[in-house]
């Protein structure tokens, strides 16, 4: 089986809304169903973002310690996803779908913790040179850190239940 393709892991982490309720509120007063609805504005926010392509707003949604652990064990900084965020967006021809659901939602804190699954869809730049119809699944974990500026993405790790189709064929 190949690597983890490191987009879906990007993907997740690229993008947070601003919102003045939850960072108004003080620790423990911040209801699971409000912080599963700022989250949810969250990824609205990212999918305009990549949609954009714009790589500024991905990584505004993002802490400043922002980082991902890949299923290998390795540790990707901020820097490192920035970087990979912009390689994964040059291959992008066009957005099909994005979608996001989140699993479950724990809160602890100023932090809250998602188990999210992910569906992507598009036209994407393979190594073969030629634009093909690409499908993704994943299922991860997401630690989410109330800010100033509303909920941002932290942390992403515990990548599972990976698949990817390539115009319908496993890959």
């Amino acid at each position: 089986m190949r690597p983890v393709p490191m987009f879906l892991v990007l993907f997740a982490v690229c993008c947070a809304r601003p919102s003045a309720s939850p960072a108004s509120q003080s620790p423990g007063t911040a209801d699971t169903s409000e912080v599963r609805r700022e989250i949810e504005l969250w990824y609205d926010e990212n999918n305009r973002a990549f949609r954009a392509e714009d790589v500024n707003a991905i990584m505004a949604l993002r802490t400043q310690d922002f980082h991902t652990v890949t299923p290998e064990g390795g540790v990707q900084d901020r820097a490192a996803m920035e970087q990979y965020t912009i390689g994964f967006l040059n291959g992008i021809e066009r957005w099909i779908s994005l979608s996001f659901d989140i699993d479950s939602l724990e809160l602890s804190g100023d932090l809250a913790r998602a188990v999210v699954r992910q569906h992507l869809v598009r036209m994407a730049l393979r190594p073969d040179g030629l634009v093909h119809h690409v499908e993704t699944w994943a299922t991860q974990n997401e630690t989410w850190r109330r800010t100033a500026d509303g909920w941002k993405l932290y942390r992403v790790d515990e990548v599972r239940d990976l698949r990817r189709l390539v115009d319908g064929q496993p890959d």
